[in-house]
C-alpha cells in the first residue's frame, strides 16, 4: 500500500468516525431540552424525535463505515454516505418536515448541516477511492 494510500485511507476513516460521532451526539442531544438541538423553540439546530433517530442511525451507518469497513469497500460506502445526505439535503430543501414525517421544520442549521455531510463525504470517498484505483498492482 502506497503512503498515498495509506493517508487517504486514514482521512477516510477519520472523516466517517467524526461523522458518526457527531451525528449521534447531535441525536441523543435532540431528545434532551437544550438550546442546541430538539424542538424548543429557537433551538440552532431544530429537530424532533424523527430526525433524532434519523441522526442516531445514520450516524452509527457512518461508525461502521468508519470501523467495520477497509480499503476500496470504505471508500465506496463514503460515497455511497454522501450520496444519502444529498438525497436528504434535497427532499429536506423541497419539504422542511420531510413531507408531514417531522412535525419541527428543518432550519438553515439543519440544511448546513446536511449539505456539508453530503459534500464532504463524496469529496472523502473519491479522493481514497481514486488513490485506491491508481495504485499500481503488486
Amino acid at each position: 500500500m502506497e503512503r498515498r494510500e495509506i493517508r487517504n485511507a486514514q482521512l477516510d476513516q477519520g472523516w466517517m468516525t467524526l461523522a458518526g460521532i457527531v451525528l449521534v451526539i447531535v441525536g441523543l442531544l435532540g431528545f434532551v431540552n437544550n438550546p442546541l438541538v430538539g424542538s424548543a423553540p429557537g433551538a440552532l439546530v431544530a429537530t424532533d424525535s424523527v430526525h433524532n433517530l434519523v441522526h442516531i442511525v445514520t450516524g452509527l451507518i457512518a461508525l461502521y463505515i468508519a470501523f467495520g469497513l477497509r480499503g476500496l469497500t470504505q471508500a465506496n460506502a463514503t460515497i455511497g454516505f454522501g450520496v444519502l445526505y444529498v438525497i436528504i439535503f434535497v427532499a429536506v430543501l423541497i419539504s422542511p418536515t420531510l413531507f408531514g414525517l417531522f412535525s419541527v421544520r428543518a432550519n438553515t442549521a439543519v440544511h448546513l448541516i446536511h449539505a456539508v455531510l453530503a459534500i464532504v463525504s463524496l469529496a472523502v470517498g473519491y479522493v481514497a477511492r481514486s488513490s485506491m484505483l491508481e495504485a499500481p498492482a503488486a
